[in-house]
């Protein structure tokens, strides 16, 4: 049942823990952070999105998770010690039936793994957060969202707090690994689209073709949206995410197009770094090289 004046804690003060946080407090909800990080907790006090740093995890009645899955030195690569630490210290200290959202973007089965370590003490949802930062408003916090427990028992729980106190639409699912697969092809539908129209400017290139109005030909076509190609796919979420499906499906898929996608990207952007470095000054070379060097 939903608590009256509950108490929330934010774990994970990033991008999407900060926003998560701040749609909270602009509800008049009180909101506890947490995060390794020393200044990402100093932000989100001195921006007073939240009240204050948890300085332990005991007594809260939910816990929205939205620690980072990618490697602290590679971005591109997924990395699940943080979430998994979560989990445990959840373990001892979470409050026994609180609800566990989990939003950081999640392999199948990670769900449930997160729920075996905490013994399902804890009611555990996953909700795959779909911020955007660039249209905030129409792609905020506040935007129809998948919803996935555990447990029913877990998916009513997190419910609750989702669409009836926090005021967000959400899409249930009946199983959790849907709702962990939903977020991860959502991005890797995305980078085959950006591959694709990668591919195909190297190919007009290739054969002396104008890309963007090649491009925009097809596209008179009303089913049809061919992107633009630009400095090739970076960015946290998207080479992360297409990995991690790569991962679960390449044992039924040694041919797959994401593998293809893949090298398809690292060629295009050989070919951007290349094609930019031919067009440096031999003052901007030299400095090029110098910095390559270190």
């Amino acid at each position: 049942m939903l608590q009256e004046n509950p108490k929330i804690l934010v774990i994970g003060l990033g991008e999407i823990g900060y926003h998560n946080a701040e749609y909270m407090t602009q509800l008049g909800i009180k909101v506890d952070g947490y995060d390794i990080s020393k200044k990402a907790i100093e932000r989100a006090v001195n921006d007073k999105v939240i009240t204050k740093k948890a300085e332990t995890f005991k007594g809260y009645d939910y816990y929205l998770i939205c620690v980072s899955t990618h490697h602290p030195t590679n971005m591109f690569a997924p990395f699940f010690d943080g979430i998994i630490g979560v989990a445990e210290r959840l373990a001892i200290e979470g409050k026994e039936n609180a609800i566990v959202a989990i939003e950081s973007t999640i392999p199948k089965g990670m769900s449930k793994k997160l729920c075996d370590i905490m013994q399902h003490r804890l009611h555990v949802a996953h909700v795959p957060h779909r911020y955007f930062n660039q249209e905030k408003k129409e792609h905020g916090v506040r935007q129809l969202r998948v919803l996935g427990g555990c447990k029913p028992c877990c998916t009513f729980e997190a419910l609750q707090f989702y669409r009836d106190f926090l005021d967000i639409p959400i899409h249930t699912v009946m199983t959790v690994e849907i709702a962990e697969l939903t977020k991860v092809l959502e991005n890797t539908h995305r980078f085959l689209e950006i591959a694709f129209a990668q591919e195909l400017k190297m190919f007009a290139d290739d054969q002396g073709l104008d890309f963007e109005e090649l491009r925009q030909a097809i596209n008179t076509k009303w089913n049809e949206n061919i992107l633009e190609a630009r400095n090739g796919i970076g960015g946290h979420c998207l080479p992360k995410d297409t990995r991690m499906y790569h991962e679960l499906s390449k044992q039924i898929l040694p041919y797959s197009t994401i593998a293809a996608a893949i090298k398809s990207n690292e060629l295009y952007q050989s070919r951007i770094a290349k094609e930019d470095f031919m067009v440096l000054s031999p003052k901007e070379i030299v400095v090029y090289e110098e910095c390559t060097s270190s």
